[in-house]
C-alpha cells in the first residue's frame, strides 16, 4: 500500500504504532479480532 493514496471506504485500516499519552506504544495490530475499534486523533492539544 502506497502511503500517499487514500483509503477507500470499507477497506481494511493499514497496522500502524502510535505512542499513547501513557508513553506506551499501541499498535492497531493489537486490536485484531475485536469487534469495534475507536480511533480518536486529536488536531491540537496544550
Amino acid at each position: 500500500m502506497n502511503v500517499d493514496e487514500p483509503l477507500e471506504a470499507g477497506s481494511p485500516a493499514p497496522d500502524f504504532i502510535l505512542t499513547a499519552n501513557t508513553s506506551r506504544d499501541i499498535g492497531l495490530a493489537d486490536y485484531k479480532g475485536k469487534t469495534h475499534v475507536v480511533l480518536f486523533f486529536v488536531r491540537e492539544y496544550n
